[in-house]
């Protein structure tokens, strides 16, 4: 698992004064990137060799509230990886009290953005993925 924080902003929130719902998946997608960054997987980099990564599938699970100025620890795990896929798994906690503010699971393909077609990550960049999707389920 690894995690990053978050501060919540003002505009986030809404009429209620809470963090609107869909910030979850905007801090889904932040820990996903940091998560992927730490494997030595760029973004940027896999789009310069035509790899995109699109959401298959997304799961939010609402627990609790966020509000203005509440740091959200964003805990992001793998949950199943393949050379062509990979399923994270995501906690929102709030950093006061622990409360668990939601939880949920993107799928993501790997796909060659011009063809659409399936592209399977390079075998370093794969191999990296995979030591810390054993971490993450050991």
């Amino acid at each position: 698992m690894r995690s990053t924080t978050v501060k919540i902003r003002y505009y986030e929130t809404d009429m209620m004064g809470i963090m609107h719902h869909t910030n979850h998946l905007r801090l889904f997608e932040l820990g996903r990137v940091e998560y992927l960054r730490e494997a030595g997987i760029d973004l940027l980099e896999l789009m310069a060799m035509d790899i995109v990564t699109p959401i298959r599938n997304v799961e939010c699970h609402y627990k609790a509230t966020a509000t203005f100025d509440d740091f959200i620890r964003i805990e992001t795990s793998i949950h199943k990886v393949s050379p062509a896929q990979v399923t994270f798994t995501y906690r929102l906690v709030r950093e006061k009290d622990e409360a668990l503010i939601a939880t949920g699971k993107t799928q993501n393909a790997f796909m060659y953005g011009k063809t659409g077609k399936i592209a399977k990550l390079p075998v370093a960049l794969y191999e990296n993925l995979l030591k810390m999707a054993q971490e993450d389920l050991a």
